[in-house]
């Protein structure tokens, strides 16, 4: 069975098996299952083990999908999420005037996502390369996404689009205050 670096992680692996395989987008229903050393997380699209041990570094260290590289998704699985959640927090963002009622969650859990999504990307970035190698990409996506634009892949556009992210949610944050 494979395995998940944190929850999160294996429940977005999950969404994108979905996704790939009959167009779903939004999240597939999830059960999680508690064993002896950590928990099953199933869908209709799969199952994916998530050791204790790994939830909990991760969320002592505040790594939304965990430490190290994923092993189920690849850079461009990361950048083609980070896409997706960054146009649902501008959408959000753009809606959002501060008032009552509204819904400023989507905006900063979006951006939050957007930004640990490229972080992630960033991760399979050797330290002095200027672009992730041909072995950060395995799966469809990621390798039709690598093989369309290449300079989506370089440092210079990893960190660019991580720094937009992390800065867009920060002056949201600035303009309506911490919450």
């Amino acid at each position: 069975m494979l395995t998940a670096r944190t929850l999160a992680e294996a429940e977005v692996y999950l969404s994108v098996l979905a996704a790939n395989a009959g167009g779903v987008t939004e999240t597939p229903e999830v059960t999680r299952t508690e064993g002896p050393e950590g928990w099953t997380v199933s869908s209709a699209a799969g199952e994916v083990q998530v050791p204790y041990r790994t939830e909990d570094e991760a969320r002592r260290l505040g790594v939304r999908f965990g430490l190290g590289n994923s092993l189920l998704l690849d850079a461009g699985d990361w950048v083609q999420l980070a896409s997706v959640w960054a146009k649902r927090a501008l959408d959000a963002d753009f809606e959002y005037t501060g008032q009552p009622g509204q819904d400023r969650a989507a905006v900063e859990l979006n951006w939050e996502f957007a930004r640990d999504a490229m972080a992630e990307a960033l991760k399979f970035l050797p330290e002095g390369a200027d672009e992730v190698p041909d072995e950060g990409f395995w799966t469809e996506l990621g390798l039709r996404t690598h093989a369309q634009d290449r300079e989506l892949f370089t440092r210079a556009k990893l960190t660019e689009d991580y720094e937009f992210y992390r800065d867009t949610l920060s002056d949201f944050r600035a303009l309506y205050g911490e919450q």
